[in-house]
């Protein structure tokens, strides 16, 4: 979702500053370049990561992620909307109407009957109705009646001859399979009309520079205005923005344009910086690879030796009565299956933490679960989740060394996460705590848990401390 409103504000900023400063400036090859490679960059900038340094700090923070804590998640199913099952509905319901629409355009456009000629070296199908001049891939479709006396009026042949040469087509189509499948994103629809204009300015630039009477040439235009014949993905010589064309056909060029030219490309650059994604490594990130190795070893040591003397940690896992106690009872089948996992009275409880991946594969003897399962295991989890971890956003106080928080998480049916809480006693450390777990997860499906070989949502709960130097 961060990636998609990402691509759209990126957009938005760019063809903005296209329509504020180049639109109206003489540089046609330069804004067709910029109109592309700018829709280009805003569909890729949101998915490049770079690793940057975080500033260093008076104190200096490290955080460690304890083993992850199962907890059986006993709320009764309830037969609620998926929401976002019905958003994907939509998309595609939309996308293919789309997708129709231009696979009808381009059939008709395939389909139109005519006598085929070549005129001067290029493609050219005379209709027996009508049809106003217009230009599609390698081939110029106009009536018969613009054929007089084997002659086509040159203004209007070079016109459309531009669009063939200039492969204009290739433009209109890409804009149209981006917006296919992006049509959420209004900015492409500006972008669509831009292109198409600065098209027109071409092709009109195109024609003037063979001594055609700019007059003339305008007139021949208003003439053809009358015909209602449009195709889309074509390039028609009555294009209906005329008086953008007619104004453009007598501007001079601007002493400033070179100016424009070179200011954006200082916008490409701080729209990169804005919408790049970033990735942050420091301390944090190897304290806690450095941790998650130790809790792998066979043969574990004591913490303070595993993870160092400025780092603390609680290696415990909280007894039945501490994960269970935010879930009360309140039904004899959820009390029925509490005793699927309470210890029996002549079993110790094992008080060690246990590594992720042990945890990710356990399978309860009694009730046949099995796991939820991050792709990757909970190692890799861990690895996210210390990756984007700002541990400059939290101010250390002065009496208290330490901060912890416990990220408590529903891995649905779906494989999707839900219900994210996050406790401690640190609001600082707690946000960031939720920000860092939430972009670990992005894009990411679980394997959800599974009992009797079917899926079911379960609640587990990570606890992360934080010590100071």
């Amino acid at each position: 979702m961060i990636v998609i409103l990402k691509i759209i504000l990126c957009s938005s900023l760019l063809i903005t500053f296209y329509y504020l400063f180049l639109q109206k400036e003489k540089m046609y090859q330069f804004n067709r370049f910029y109109l592309i490679f700018s829709l280009i960059f805003s569909y890729t900038v949101p998915f490049i990561s770079i690793e940057t340094e975080l500033p260093k700090q008076a104190n200096r923070a490290q955080t460690v992620l304890e083993a992850t804590q199962q907890i059986l998640d006993l709320t009764p199913k309830q037969e609620n909307v998926n929401w976002m099952n019905l958003v994907w509905i939509i998309y595609a319901i939309v996308t293919l109407f789309f997708l129709i629409k231009i696979i009808i355009s381009i059939v008709k456009i395939k389909n139109l009957k005519g006598e085929k000629i070549i005129y001067q070296n290029h493609n050219v199908v005379l209709t027996k109705e009508n049809l106003s001049p217009f230009s599609f891939w390698k081939t110029i479709y106009l009536g018969r009646n613009y054929l007089i006396n084997n002659k086509i009026d040159s203004r209007i042949f070079l016109h459309e001859k531009s669009h063939l040469e200039q492969r204009h087509s290739i433009d209109l189509l890409f804009i149209e399979i981006l917006k296919i499948f992006t049509w959420f994103n209004p900015a492409i629809y500006f972008y669509k009309k831009a292109i198409v204009t600065n098209h027109e300015f071409l092709a009109d630039e195109f024609v003037l520079k063979n001594d055609f009477n700019v007059k003339d040439y305008q007139n021949l235009i208003l003439d053809e205005i009358i015909s209602s014949q449009n195709y889309n993905l074509t390039h028609t010589f009555n294009f209906n923005n005329t008086k953008k064309r007619f104004i453009m056909m007598s501007t001079k060029k601007s002493k400033l344009t070179n100016v424009k030219k070179v200011i954006s490309i200082p916008i490409l650059i701080a729209a990169f910086g804005l919408f790049v994604q970033k990735t942050y490594a420091n301390n944090i990130e190897h304290a806690i690879k450095a941790t998650q190795n130790k809790f792998s070893e066979p043969e574990r040591k004591s913490t303070a030796e595993s993870i160092g003397e400025n780092i603390r940690q609680i290696k415990t896992i909280p007894t039945e009565e501490a994960i269970t106690e935010k879930l009360p009872l309140k039904t004899n089948a959820e009390e029925k299956v509490l005793d699927t996992i309470r210890p029996k009275s002549n079993q110790n409880v094992n008080t060690t933490p246990e590594t992720s991946q042990n945890r990710n594969t356990n399978i309860s003897e009694n009730d046949n679960t099995i796991l939820p399962q991050f792709p990757g295991g909970m190692n890799e989890l861990r690895t996210k989740i210390s990756k984007t971890f700002d541990g400059g956003k939290i101010n250390a106080s002065k009496n208290k060394e330490m901060y912890r928080a416990n990220i408590s998480y529903t891995v649905t049916e779906n494989g999707t996460v839900a219900d994210i809480k996050v406790s401690g006693d640190n609001e600082l450390f707690n946000n960031e705590t939720l920000l860092s777990f939430k972009r670990a997860n992005e894009n990411i499906t679980w394997k959800p848990a599974e009992k009797n070989g079917k899926p079911i949502p379960y609640t587990l709960r990570i606890p992360l401390t934080m010590s100071f130097q």
